[in-house]
């Protein structure tokens, strides 16, 4: 499996253009894909790139990689990431890093976003795995006590989001053939940050294979 994310992190670098502003997503794929991305920017490549977590800010300052706030630039280009489940529709759950408000703002302003991941998780439908909700922390118990009754059961990681917020793992009773209700009942509950939902923002799926065959799906 190293070696798929690693091949799928290589395949998502040599997509990028000179001169662009790189949004970086967050998790172990995309770990290899700054990687790779540094490597390229030791040869001739110039970029400027913006993090969705302070993990993969660390990573790629220690990298050499020129890594601004994400408020000191006016768009991106282009946003790569991993996922937990991409859908034939490429709706998505994320948030396994535990940085899906963040991620989720950072490709919803990107004019392309990327998304690299193993074969096993491109799906027909999404829900075998589970979808993470940030959820602050005043009354957070309520919240989790609401989305129950909604019939949303989960636990709270033990760590907080870089935003300070907690993460509720919810595992869904059923696969999704409508992502996007579920989206909005569980984000109209008081208290909840956002989803790991994540709805019409890719753009290109790569998948990786064992045989080390890349798929694009544009």
């Amino acid at each position: 499996m190293e070696n798929i994310k690693r091949n799928l992190g290589i395949a998502a670098s040599n997509l990028i253009e000179n001169n662009s502003i790189v949004g970086l997503g967050t998790g172990t794929t995309t770990k290899y894909f700054i990687e790779a991305l540094a490597k390229r920017c030791q040869k001739n490549l110039n970029i400027v790139a913006v993090s969705s977590s302070e993990e993969s800010f660390k990573l790629a300052k220690k990298l050499n990689i020129d890594v601004k706030n994400e408020n000191d630039v006016d768009h991106i280009d282009v946003y790569v990431d991993g996922a937990d489940e991409v859908d034939f529709s490429k709706n998505m759950i994320k948030g396994k890093g535990a940085a899906l408000l963040r991620e989720k703002i950072l490709a919803s302003f990107s004019k392309k976003v990327i998304i690299i991941i193993d074969h096993t998780k491109y799906v027909k439908n999404l829900g075998k795995v589970l979808l993470p909700v940030e959820i602050v922390p005043f009354g957070c118990k309520l919240t989790k006590m609401k989305l129950e009754k909604l019939g949303y059961f989960g636990e709270f990681r033990k760590s907080k989001t870089d935003n300070g917020n907690y993460i509720l793992d919810v595992k869904l009773t059923h696969l999704l053939d409508d992502p996007q209700i579920h989206h909005e009942t569980i984000k109209n509950i008081p208290g909840v940050v956002e989803t790991g939902l994540f709805i019409d923002l890719a753009d290109d799926i790569i998948i990786g294979y064992p045989d080390s065959k890349i798929e694009i799906i544009s």
